[in-house]
């Protein structure tokens, strides 16, 4: 009986959590209806159609779906759209409409929404790879793609290029590349250990920092690299081979890496193609006197 009860709470919290997320996703049904559309329920001055009901059933993640397709489950989707559709509609009365916080979010809605359209424009449909590019990289550098490979590496991490290469010239001339990360790296935690992050394998560093850590050998200092977390110096103090890996075991991985790359080139491109069709200045006076107390930005997110 119990452990009854207990299935039956968990199948009501799975559905609660999907009304809560189909309550919040969109604004009110349609008020224009086709007399081919079924009239599957009134709220106030709005009809819930048939093509209302599948619409927003649509954006029910896949998991979920099962959850309302019995007779009872579609009455209860529908009972939610009857009862998002009168909040909606007794907001508007009240004016909320009208109000600016309500206003500012809807601009910044459209804006996020707009940024995401033509992102997935430019970057993600001209990203997409063909099957051969992830078989001819194969090919080509297999040796790359080892099961269970690892390194070990040091860093150093500061804020510009000209401060990394400064830093880089002092290693090369024989300062130790411990003592000079306890100095000068911003990253703490692995500043007090000579910058020794340890061993680590594919996919757990930024692609920019993974990929030269790889690429060197044992002994071997980088040029700087940049991240969005700085510049960095890396140093591989050890390594440890795994086995090749087949194609059908890393052909997964490739893609990624591929389409990770393809991507960051193409936004990088398209950035910069903005920047010349688009004048941008930065102030850089106004920036520096910019003084943003602990908290404030958190406090005034919250507060919007």
């Amino acid at each position: 009986m119990y452990s009854d009860y207990i299935k039956e709470r968990k199948i009501q919290m799975k559905r609660l959590l999907v009304i809560v997320f189909v309550v919040l996703l969109a604004a009110g049904c349609t008020s224009k209806k086709d007399a081919a559309d079924p009239v599957l329920a009134k709220a106030g001055k709005t009809e819930i159609t048939k093509e209302d009901f599948i619409k927003e059933f649509s954006r029910v993640p896949e998991w979920a779906k099962g959850n309302f397709q019995t007779d009872e489950g579609k009455k209860q989707f529908l009972e939610e759209l009857i009862k998002r559709e009168l909040i909606y509609q007794d907001a508007e009365k009240k004016g909320l409409n009208r109000d600016k916080k309500f206003n500012d979010e809807v601009e910044e809605f459209k804006k996020m929404t707009l940024v995401k359209s033509v992102l997935e424009k430019e970057i993600e449909e001209k990203a997409k790879l063909d099957p051969k590019e992830v078989r001819e990289f194969y090919d080509k550098r297999h040796d790359e793609f080892r099961i269970g490979s690892e390194v070990r590496a040091s860093h150093i991490l500061v804020d510009s290029e000209e401060n990394a290469k400064n830093i880089l010239q002092r290693i090369q001339r024989g300062e130790s590349f411990s003592s000079l990360a306890e100095k000068v790296s911003k990253d703490e935690g692995s500043a007090k250990n000579g910058g020794d992050l340890g061993f680590f394998g594919r996919g757990r560093m930024m692609p920019e920092f993974e990929r030269v850590a790889f690429s060197l050998k044992t002994g071997e200092v980088s040029n700087p690299v940049r991240t969005r977390f700085g510049y960095h110096i890396i140093k591989v103090t050890d390594r440890k081979e795994g086995r090749l890996g087949g194609f059908e075991e890393v052909k997964d991985a490739i893609a990624q890496r591929l389409t990770r790359e393809k991507q960051k080139d193409l936004f990088d491109s398209y950035v910069e193609k903005l920047k010349k069709e688009y004048k941008t200045e930065i102030y850089e006076t106004e920036l520096k006197a910019l003084k943003i107390a602990e908290g404030e930005a958190q406090t005034q997110a919250q507060g919007q």
